[in-house]
């Protein structure tokens, strides 16, 4: 409709026997003012603001239309027994809940509504069940009853010793509850709509900007003025750019449409029936029919043996992407030993410059890599040197900036000279690993930690 309406003005306007040539200086000026303040609609605002509520809308319904599958297989698991009460106690929770699923989409869905128009046509199992429902006095809904019955049958059936704990029969309560809330949240979003003046606003405002798209969109004009050499590219590109913003658009408006009522009887809606059908089926048949039909135990087919999973001739030649962190085979070059330290803004706390410094013993530590070349003196003496290297570098360009950078070699060489001298004090010996395989922590003495504060004074 917007494509026939569009080529047919955009005919009229080009026309020279039906419209002269200051009516088309007039629609230029109209064309001009239109297009300028078709902007003052916040279209694109407006559409997604109402597309996201209606999609969340959507998804929270979905999310709570009530599946009885992880109930039903709790109730098989914890309620035990193969005697007809027992089997009557396990069919009859799941009966009641999916009552109670049909009770919730009667009033909210027209699907379920035509099926069954009254509560004689839901009645299964005998009149004695509704007889118990009619006698419920109570003017508002009676979604809660039948979920009362299936919680008063995990209280018989513990008292029975059906069931083997309390906890058990908590655990199968909380599904019970947790199913209730699901049809609590689908009856309140049916109690409290989309304002209909919203989605009435918001195509008002679509289907206004695409009226005024038709006139602004058929004259072409470059810097105010209609082009000098007439081109077929000039009202080619306006309608191709109109019929593609107006598919977007309108096609983004019409899905928030369509899904904001998804418990209606068009096509794309929720199967409601289907759902309560399901659920009956498979629920009876997971806590009767399937109950305590295990498969006997049997050594499988990768029994002591590796694991080799097989795949099918299409599918085996396809490159497999397994988790693996991006830095798992990333090797990290590494010394003969590594020096733990703290952090060069922790190490701001020691005061190089006073002569009370100390620095506590177990501040710094050595971590053996395990390689069998070199000497303790000379791996001693080259930690040293580094790690004073960078505390004296890190110290000084903080308090003393560039001026002092000489002074700051000086007393990095004499730091340097000392340890080398000291060097044989240290015992030589090979590297050590643990028991287990482990690289070994060596920590500095008191006497190396006294020797570091001495040299540091002096620089």
């Amino acid at each position: 409709m917007f494509i026939i309406a569009f080529v047919t003005i955009s005919s009229v306007y080009r026309s020279n026997l039906i419209i002269g040539e200051n009516t088309r200086k007039i629609w230029d000026n109209f064309a001009a003012l239109f297009d300028q303040t078709m902007e003052f609609i916040p279209l694109t605002f407006m559409l997604g603001f109402f597309v996201t509520i209606i999609v969340r809308r959507w998804n929270d319904i979905f999310a709570n239309l009530g599946w009885v599958d992880n109930t039903a297989i709790t109730i098989a698991n914890y309620i035990r027994g193969t005697d007809d009460r027992t089997r009557m106690l396990r069919r009859n929770v799941i009966r009641y809940m999916v009552l109670t699923q049909v009770l919730v989409f009667r009033d909210i869905s027209l699907q379920v509504r035509r099926r069954f128009p009254t509560l004689e046509s839901i009645v299964a199992a005998g009149t004695h069940e509704k007889e118990a429902f009619h006698n419920v006095a109570c003017k508002y809904s009676k979604y809660f009853v039948p979920i009362q019955w299936s919680t008063g049958l995990l209280v018989e059936a513990r008292t029975e010793g059906k069931i083997a704990a309390d906890l058990l029969m908590n655990e199968i309560g909380k599904h019970i509850i947790e199913f209730r809330k699901g049809l609590a949240l689908l009856s309140n979003y049916d109690w409290v709509p989309i304002p209909l003046a919203y989605p009435q606003v918001v195509f008002l405002a679509v289907r206004s900007y695409f009226f005024m798209a038709l006139i602004a969109r058929q004259s072409v004009l470059l810097d105010g003025k209609p082009p000098e050499q007439p081109s077929i590219l000039y009202p080619t590109v306006p309608f191709v750019m109109s019929i593609l913003q107006f598919i977007f658009v309108v096609g983004w408006m019409k899905v928030a449409e369509s899904m904001i009522n998804p418990l209606g009887e068009d096509d794309d809606d929720f199967e409601c029936n289907f759902l309560l059908d399901r659920n009956l089926s498979v629920g009876l048949a997971i806590v009767d029919d399937c109950y305590n039909q295990i498969p006997a135990l049997e050594k499988d087919m990768f029994w002591c043996s590796d694991v080799e999973p097989l795949y099918s001739v299409d599918t085996a030649m396809i490159p497999k992407n397994p988790q693996i962190g991006s830095v798992a085979n990333y090797d990290v070059k590494t010394d003969d030993e590594v020096m733990m330290m703290p952090h060069m803004d922790d190490v701001d706390m020691y005061d190089f410059e006073s002569t009370n410094h100390l620095i506590p013993r177990k501040t710094f530590s050595v971590i053996s890599i395990g390689r069998t070349f070199g000497s303790r003196a000379s791996l001693a003496s080259r930690k040293k040197s580094m790690m004073f290297d960078q505390l004296m570098r890190g110290k000084v360009s903080r308090k003393q900036h560039r001026n002092n950078m000489f002074q700051s070699s000086a007393s990095q060489a004499t730091l340097h000279y000392n340890y080398e001298s000291q060097a044989p004090m240290v015992a030589e010996e090979q590297h050590k690993t643990s028991v287990d395989g482990l690289p070994i922590v060596i920590e500095e003495d008191e006497e190396k930690t006294k020797m570091l504060d001495k040299n540091a004074k002096i620089g």
